[in-house]
């Protein structure tokens, strides 16, 4: 919310995980006159055809998950009870097809909200339960939570709640329900289906005879169990825990709640930060592996030889009839795309949005500002997704687009991750700064614009700019990739030394930690250990220092 960043602003951060989703930035220039023509709908999971809807006179322009008059909406997929989710007989309208087209018709979170009611209720909604993020021009952050009503009830759509984040807060979900308990008689701050309870009681799920005060929609349409707090809350609790105090109390007091023992003490759906956050500090908040906690997958012996936090799916694996799981961080190297959008209340409606952009990883890919009134994409990052009945080119490499060559780099940091890692942190950590002032001087210029000429202008300004600064990035990163590759090649670290006839290098062997040698030592016993008998006389090997002198191994 505003009153929690250092500039205003309202931030709506989102990692869209998955290995076949293709990294492209949505774009969707506004129309207008298409009333009455049939719109094709297919869901963004499955690219499924589903149905057709009527489109609508007037719709406004769309970049990403944000529109031209400062709307952002996010979410994140927590499934629910069976009997509901992905249940609903003839349903059209999937969670992705309703954020892209509310987008398109709303300007407002609270219009937003009655576009994506009456969408689920007149066509039916064909997904999971979704935890929704939504923030408009005026700086409100809300949190919306629905779950279908199946198709034993009677009346198609969803179920749903949509909460108020209070300014000065910081709220987040990832793949869990998170809304429990709320008040009936506040529509300032929280708004309802009419039937949420009616559904579950129906369906067994809540006793008819209950107080409808008690009604908690997480407990009821999905209720927290290991895997949920492990792998969905844990991701919250990471969040929380970095900004609500210094001292570590957040962290230790809901450690056991994360950790997925102890499911009956839940987190409060927000806290307030004992700092005011910036935009850089989202960006590394969205970057975390958990770092430096009980949950910090870099330190076990899946961390392999350079300590990488990540391990192979599926998240859930099975040993000698024993169930046991891969930790799930906010990272990970299946996002398909991300974002940390900004909304900025003091500025014109279309200048307000900002989306800082980018593909593949979170942690090991940089973002691109590009203002969500642009009318064109700069081409590295322009496509579109299955929710738009095409086949994405997923097996289709291309230096020309940022999703293969930001690839590139995260796969290659993966294979040596402790050495490459922090090289890339700080490469991105400087990109970011950059593009920080770039912005701040952009803003003044198209402010200047907009209040001596009107919007198109000013539209025009941020366009060429979002564009060419993206053209600048993925020049860069491709660039950094090859710089990457020439150092770290083949298992060694090549960096540059004066005077050397060779090459003017220098290879240094990274060498074995302490703790992986003691490993293979303990697994492998002697099957490794250098025989050195008493009495031989020395020679020299192919391998040796005398035959190998670019070699330094004073590192290791």
């Amino acid at each position: 919310t505003p009153g929690a960043s250092l500039d205003g602003s309202a931030m709506v951060a989102y990692n869209a995980d998955s290995p076949t989703l293709y990294g492209v930035l949505y774009h969707y220039p506004a129309t207008v006159g298409q009333g009455g023509t049939m719109r094709k709908i297919y869901d963004w999971d499955s690219g499924t055809f589903l149905g057709t809807i009527p489109e609508v006179n007037h719709t406004y322009n769309v970049v990403g998950n944000a529109n031209e008059h400062g709307l952002i909406i996010g979410e994140s997929t927590f499934g629910g009870v069976p009997v509901l989710a992905w249940n609903q007989t003839g349903a059209i309208i999937d969670y992705g097809s309703l954020i892209y087209i509310t987008l398109q018709r709303a300007k407002t979170v609270r219009e937003a909200i009655h576009v994506m009611v009456d969408l689920m209720d007149t066509y039916g909604y064909a997904s999971g339960g979704e935890s929704l993020s939504l923030s408009d021009r005026s700086g409100q952050v809300w949190m919306m939570e629905m779950i279908g009503r199946g198709s034993e009830y009677g009346r198609k759509g969803a179920v749903w709640v949509a909460v108020k984040i209070p300014d000065g807060m910081v709220a987040s979900h990832a793949n869990q329900a998170r809304i429990t308990t709320f008040p009936r008689d506040d529509p300032k701050n929280c708004l309802y289906a009419d039937d949420v309870v009616d559904v579950a009681v129906h369906y067994g799920l809540y006793p008819a005879t209950a107080d409808p005060d008690d009604f908690s929609f997480s407990d009821v349409y999905h209720p927290v169990d290991f895997i949920g707090a492990r792998q969905g809350e844990a991701r919250v609790w990471s969040v929380f825990s970095k900004i609500a105090d210094p001292s570590g109390t957040f962290a230790a007091k809901h450690l056991q709640y994360a950790l997925g023992m102890d499911t009956s003490h839940r987190m409060p759906l927000y806290i307030k930060p004992y700092q005011k956050l910036s935009v850089s500090d989202v960006t590394h908040l969205m970057a975390s592996h958990y770092e430096d906690t009980e949950m910090d997958s870099s330190i076990d012996v899946g961390s392999g030889l350079f300590e990488s936090p990540y391990r192979p799916r599926p998240l859930v694996w099975t040993y000698e009839n024993n169930k046991y799981h891969n930790e799930r961080s906010i990272a990970t190297p299946k996002t398909g795309w991300s974002f940390v959008g900004q909304i900025r209340p003091s500025f014109p409606a279309k200048l307000s949005a900002l989306l800082w952009f980018a593909v593949d990883d979170s942690s090991t890919a940089p973002r691109v500002p590009v203002y969500a009134s642009s009318t064109k994409i700069a081409e590295p990052y322009a496509g579109k997704g299955s929710q738009d009945g095409v086949v994405t080119p997923l097996l289709d490499f291309s230096l020309d687009k940022a999703f293969w060559v930001q690839n590139m780099v995260s796969n290659f940091c993966y294979y040596r991750y402790k050495d490459i890692y922090p090289i890339v942190r700080r490469r991105i950590d400087g990109i970011q700064r950059n593009f920080e002032l770039k912005v701040t001087a952009i803003d003044a210029q198209a402010l200047e614009v907009y209040n001596r000429t009107g919007s198109r202008e000013a539209i025009e300004l941020v366009t060429r700019f979002s564009e060419e600064v993206a053209l600048i990035l993925h020049e860069e990163w491709l660039k950094f990739y090859g710089e990457l590759f020439v150092q770290f090649r083949d298992f060694y670290t090549i960096s540059k030394k004066r005077n050397e006839p060779v090459c003017g290098c220098q290879a240094k062997e990274p060498g074995l930690s302490e703790d992986i040698k003691k490993r293979i030592v303990e697994e492998t016993g002697e099957h490794y250990r250098v025989i050195d008998k008493k009495g031989t006389v020395p020679v020299l090997h192919g391998e040796s220092d005398r035959h190998s002198p670019l070699v330094d191994r004073s590192e290791r």
